[in-house]
């Protein structure tokens, strides 16, 4: 015969069950520690209690009948139970829901029950605790220093300075020197080029200025005793007229207005503003053994085309444009300067890309 005892976990849904056909049971090991307790999870609301039903009437109690006397025989066989009645009918639902009732205090927590065997129908979840406020960790150790990256390339720029440059700037840079106003660049292979005059020579002499107001007249004086005559010397001869100077580098001489599509510089550009103005682009010659040491024609892009300097046979074309030997002005109204600075050498300052 096997006989099942099945007691009723504290987890839903578990139960042990122990069979009288079981091998003897073995020594229980150590209980494990008590695990810590779980937050008490918030108690839910209290449902609303139905209405009471309506009592029925109470039946009348029939008549006491009179007590016979004990009987002392053996006593009968209990006889069978009788047949339930039939449940009365629910009654209606109230409309008005009843106080709800205080909340008892929590029971202590009973001790930790055996473990169940696992359940193959996983519980309800529990009610998510309260996030932890725990104290934040320390700051980790800062991280190694990266590598130093790669210098990067050194761009052109202008010094300047009150002596001529020696060792100052690197390749490709120019230098001004504020007292002489003289001009030096671009170095090349470490070294500076001689300075160029960025003034030019002083310009002719302007015409006489306007005479002034007579003043008035003096009282005549005590007209003195005559003289004797002298002799009359003769007449020297008349001086050579000097040739008229150079107009000075700094002067605008006037303007050359191009429309075409290409131009060389000639002589008589010199300190001119040479205007080129096309819709297509343009292209600038300087041209060789034209222009002398100091120089000076300027260019000024009227229009959509933009205009390119271009080296004759034999010239040399310095720049900070992107192409040095052959820059371009940026855009219309863009302008710059063509110096001679050597002869068949030119730099070029202004606008330009």
């Amino acid at each position: 015969m096997t006989t099942f005892v099945v007691i009723e976990s504290i987890t839903p849904n578990q139960s042990l069950v122990f069979s009288a056909q079981q091998g003897p049971q073995g020594i229980g090991g150590a209980t494990g520690p008590t695990g810590p307790s779980g937050p008490v999870g918030a108690t839910g609301p209290t449902g609303a209690s139905g209405a009471t039903g309506v009592t029925g009437a109470t039946g009348s109690t029939g008549a006491t009948g009179a007590t016979g006397p004990t009987g002392v025989g053996a006593t009968g066989a209990t006889g069978p139970t009788g047949v339930t009645g039939a449940t009365g009918a629910t009654g209606a639902d109230s409309t008005v829901a009843g106080p709800t009732g205080a909340t008892g205090p929590a029971g202590a927590t009973g001790p930790t029950g055996p473990t169940g065997a696992a359940s193959t129908v996983p519980g309800p979840t529990g009610a998510t605790g309260p996030t932890g406020v725990g104290a934040t960790g320390a700051t980790g150790p800062t991280g190694a220093t990266g590598a130093t990256g790669a210098t990067g390339v050194a761009g052109y720029t202008v010094l300047s300075g009150a002596v001529d440059p020696t060792t100052q700037g690197v390749n490709g840079d120019f230098y001004i020197n504020t007292a002489t106003n003289k001009i030096f660049g671009p170095k090349a292979a470490g070294t500076w080029p001689a300075g160029v005059n960025l003034v030019g020579p002083t310009g002719a002499t302007g015409p006489v200025g306007a005479t002034g107001t007579t003043g008035p007249t003096g009282v005549t004086g005590a007209t003195g005793p005559a003289g004797a005559t002298g002799p009359t010397g003769p007449t020297g001869p008349t001086g050579l007229t000097g040739p008229t100077g150079a107009t000075g580098v700094g002067n605008i001489a006037g303007f050359n207005t191009q429309t075409g599509t290409s131009y060389t510089l000639v002589a008589g550009d010199l300190s001119d503003i040479v205007t080129l103005n096309n819709a297509a682009a343009i292209t600038l010659t300087v041209p060789p053994s034209v222009f002398s040491a100091n120089d000076q024609i300027h260019i000024v892009q009227y229009g959509a085309g933009q205009v390119t300097f271009a080296q004759g046979a034999g010239v040399t074309i310095l720049s900070t444009g992107a192409t040095t030997t052959a820059p371009k002005l940026r855009t219309n109204k863009s302008a710059a300067t063509v110096i001679c600075t050597a002869s068949n050498t030119f730099l070029i300052v202004g606008d330009i890309v």
